[in-house]
């Protein structure tokens, strides 16, 4: 017999169990629908101490509450029931990062930063207001079957300005992924779930943690002691890894630091050797797909979670119900980081590919799609799967994202770069200017475009549809960069951004791409 809790949540099944409860699939009857319910246990406690453990749990929902992040779990509800809480949650399927870890053993680099950039995303966003953590580790990180990176778990999470909340009398949390200065007893701060954040990513790229040893005293002695060893499959990651598992919280690599590193290296790389990011979620979702971020939003927006900002609720296993994409707006829904690379399509496939280079035509093309005329010296260009052509220069190469619904088009001798993204629409539109308004307001809360200068958010036609150009400046390695981003919805509202990016120094000389690009360019 089906058990009700709060007089409206009908428990259905079991979906995990842990050392702080149980996690229910269960139906809402209010509202018809389905949620997740955590039953908190507290065993081998008094009555006075359960007390305590139900206020702080208590706390936890209402501080896991207070986040308004695509990456982090959402709270519907709080119920006392049978002396105990039951903390009801939003309920998208996924799996921890342990479990797959456990099927399928060390993941790629890309697919670990990607993992990593969510995270952290939320972890800024729970720091910024003063929520910590406390418990980062592969068990508490889910990857959703949709896609999504979501932190859950605030079972021992804290309001740094609220202090007593963890006076339980021992320690909480898992020492192979616990901070030196959290096992010294130390109080926790945002540096120590960075510490965790890196062991964790650690124990994802090279498939063990690096702290593993045969008892929990060995384990606790060792994190205290030893120094992390390299790790071997880390590549990229390592100085990220390495950085944010420093032994003194004080010198830990900070967390915009670490944020623009994850991005980097999640991100294709470009020939130069440096990556170009276009959009907030680069990556593809398998249903939900969305868009579009000027280059380095991402690093705004890391924290966003999929095509989000910062700010914005996204779906996932506990996750939220709303978010913003690049082009979509803020009651958009956010796009979600995959477990596995997704193709175009939306089908999941194996480890992350890199990029590979679109053949040129043996023919010279006169005549682009439309009746659009191909310039001298240029190709015609065809992408079904963004529905788009265009005119490319002869000797460029045309770059499929492995990540994103994107293509970035590069030629020797110019230093700039044309990216152009696609995704299919969901969610209300709030017109192209205000979409680039908005987005530039959570940019700048952000902090994230160090000398962003804006030079015009305008209106345009393009196609014959409203369109909008947000040109400006920021400073990226000690050089100022030149971005012009056109954003606009074709007639069946599916969302493109045109991008050009370029020094400065040579924006003048080079912006004739930008016009020959934009002025071959043809929905199909």
């Amino acid at each position: 017999m089906s058990r009700e809790v709060g007089g409206r949540y009908r428990l259905i099944e079991p979906l995990g169990e842990g050392g702080m409860g149980v996690v229910w699939r269960a139906h809402d009857r209010l509202l018809d629908r389905t949620v997740a319910v955590k039953e908190v246990r507290y065993t081998g406690v008094g009555d006075d101490k359960r007390a305590d453990l139900n206020r702080r749990t208590i706390r936890e929902a209402r501080a896991a509450g207070r986040l308004d992040h695509p990456s982090v779990v959402v709270i519907h509800d709080v119920v006392e029931e049978d002396g105990r809480p039951w903390i009801v949650m939003q309920l998208v399927p996924s799996r921890s990062l342990a479990q797959v870890l456990a099927e399928q053993g060390p993941l790629p680099v890309e697919r670990v930063a990607l993992i990593g950039e969510r995270v952290l995303g939320a972890l800024r966003a729970a720091h910024a207001t003063g929520v910590l953590h406390r418990d980062v580790k592969p068990e508490n990180v889910l990857l959703a079957h949709d896609g999504r990176v979501v932190l859950t778990d605030f079972g021992i999470a804290t309001l740094d300005a609220e202090p007593g909340l963890t006076a339980t009398g021992g320690l909480v949390g898992t020492p192979a992924y616990m901070p030196p200065e959290r096992l010294n007893g130390e109080p926790a701060r945002p540096e120590s779930d960075l510490w965790s954040l890196g062991a964790t990513l650690y124990a994802a790229v090279e498939g063990a943690p690096a702290y593993r040893r045969d008892s929990w005293a060995a384990t606790v002695a060792a994190v205290l002691r030893d120094d992390p060893a390299p790790p071997v499959r880390a590549g990229a990651l390592t100085p990220v890894i390495m950085g944010l598992m420093r032994r003194h919280p004080a010198a830990r690599m900070p967390a915009g630091e670490a944020a623009h590193l994850l991005g980097a290296i999640a991100s294709a790389p470009a020939p130069s050797g440096r990556t170009v990011p276009v959009s907030a979620s680069r990556v593809r979702p398998p249903a939900r797909r969305r868009l579009m971020v000027p280059a380095a939003i991402v690093l705004a927006a890391v924290l966003a979670a999929g095509g989000t900002l910062l700010a914005v609720r996204a779906n996932g296993l506990l996750g939220g119900d709303g978010g913003s994409s690049a082009l979509t707006g803020p009651t958009g829904r956010a796009t979600p980081t995959p477990t596995a690379t997704a193709t175009a399509t939306g089908k999941a496939t194996g480890p992350a590919r890199r990029p590979t280079a679109t053949p040129e035509p043996s023919a010279t093309a006169t005549q682009g799609e439309n009746g659009v005329a191909v310039p001298a010296g240029w190709r015609a260009y065809r992408n079904a799967e963004g529905g788009f052509s265009m005119a490319v220069p002869r000797g460029w190469t045309v770059v499929k994202s492995s990540t994103r619904d994107s293509v970035t088009v590069r030629g020797p001798g110019v230093p700039g770069a044309f990216i152009v993204e696609w995704t299919v629409p969901e969610g209300a539109w709030p017109g192209p200017v205000r979409h680039w308004q908005g987005l530039e307001k959570e940019i700048l809360g952000r902090g994230e475009f160090p000398g962003y200068r804006r030079i015009a958010i305008e209106p345009t036609t393009f196609l014959g549809r409203p369109a909008a150009d947000w040109e400006y400046t920021w400073r990226r390695d000690g050089a100022i960069v030149h971005v012009l981003n056109r954003g606009f919805r074709t007639a069946d509202g599916r969302p493109y951004a045109l991008y050009w990016e370029a020094p400065d120094s040579r924006w003048s000389r080079d912006r004739r791409y930008f016009d020959t690009f934009t002025g071959t360019f043809a929905a199909l």
